[in-house]
């Protein structure tokens, strides 16, 4: 196995990955070209019966690899099944590895358990890892030392605080991406859940100029992927400041993109927050024709609808479903069977002509 282990360290954890956008875009080029080394590997380390006879150094390595292969086979890749099931392994078989591997890897798990429906799961490791970290007890100075895994704890317990409704709550964690200041990814995210926040509480502008300041960190970090997911929700925010046509402009420009990335829980909610905007257009043949295609590539794809998600959509799509009246189920039958392809550039071929 040490040979195949060797591989998969040296191609998940090259360092190309936090390289420049063309050290990264080779990177992902690598990784795509030889999944089936990094899945062999894994799947051979995740078989042994004990972690428990290596080093500490040994198992804290492997802590590494299982969190990078979770981040981008499971986050990145949309292969949640395996990284929730090699995540989960990793942290049972390297129960004995030091604190903050162990808190890094459930913090990245997490997210995959969440886009899968597991909310209860994703909760839990999100709040072990705090546990772990001992967050909050920790002075500044050790925040910062710890950083960007105290970051991402933050983020993450801030993020979950906004899914369950305890707004109050998130604004203070979600705010230390602004009070710790710098660029880094758990930053980037913590401004885009904060701008949630307060587009839910009706401070619209305000949430669009967090996702402004989102949208340059991440062309700060070249992180293309989490520009598309910024420029989203600023287009949902566009939206319900009654700004239907830039809006629709903004998804017109995006969703070519996030379908050619090709992350379900990506692709998905950006079609119905699309969805959204074509109903508050009056065009609710072609907005039940998305939110049919993005339903049945949910079941197919195992990427549940969350309750912040169903309350966001549910008054766009409630008034486009009762101007339908009985086409409404012919509708979502017809975007089932069309796809999310075909439903979006059937949404789009006015602006084509245009």
């Amino acid at each position: 196995m040490t040979g195949e282990l060797d591989r998969a360290h040296a191609l998940v954890l090259d360092p190309r990955r936090f390289g420049t956008v063309a050290e990264r875009a080779e990177y992902l080029a690598a990784l795509e070209a030889r999944y089936l080394d990094v899945e062999t590997a894994m799947n051979l380390l995740m078989a042994l019966p004990s972690w428990d006879e290596r080093s500490r150094t040994w198992v804290d390595d492997q802590l590494t690899l299982a969190t990078a292969v979770v981040h981008q086979v499971g986050t990145l890749r949309g292969e949640y099944d395996d990284a929730q099931a090699w995540g989960d392994r990793a942290l049972d078989l390297g129960r004995d590895g030091s604190l903050l591997p162990r808190a890094d890897l459930m913090l990245h798990l997490s997210e995959v358990h969440r886009v899968t429906g597991r909310a209860e799961r994703s909760a839990a490791l999100v709040r072990e890892a705090a546990g772990l970290l001992r967050l909050h007890d920790l002075s500044p100075e050790d925040l910062d030392a710890l950083a960007p895994v105290t970051c991402h704890a933050l983020f993450c317990l801030g993020s979950l605080a906004y899914r369950e409704g305890r707004h109050e709550e998130a604004r203070p964690l979600l705010g230390h991406a602004c009070a710790h200041g710098g660029d880094s990814v758990p930053h980037l995210w913590s401004l885009v859940n904060h701008a949630l926040v307060l587009a839910d509480n009706g401070d619209h502008g305000a949430a669009l100029a967090f996702e402004d300041a989102a949208t340059e960190m991440a062309e700060r970090l070249g992180d293309a992927l989490a520009g598309t997911a910024v420029r989203n929700n600023r287009a949902c925010t566009l939206r319900r400041l009654g700004r239907h046509q830039e809006a629709y402009d903004e998804f017109a420009r995006l969703l070519p993109e996030i379908l050619a990335d090709d992350i379900p829980d990506a692709v998905l909610t950006s079609c119905e927050d699309f969805a959204c905007v074509l109903f508050d257009m009056g065009r609710d043949a072609d907005g039940a024709l998305l939110v049919g295609a993005a339903l049945a590539e949910r079941d197919g794809v195992g990427v549940p609808r969350m309750t912040f998600q169903e309350a966001a959509l549910a008054p766009s799509v409630e008034v486009g479903c009762r101007r339908l009246g009985d086409e409404w189920e012919t509708l979502l039958a017809r975007g089932a069977e069309l796809g999310v392809l075909a439903a979006v550039a059937s949404a789009l071929q006015p602006a084509e002509r245009s």
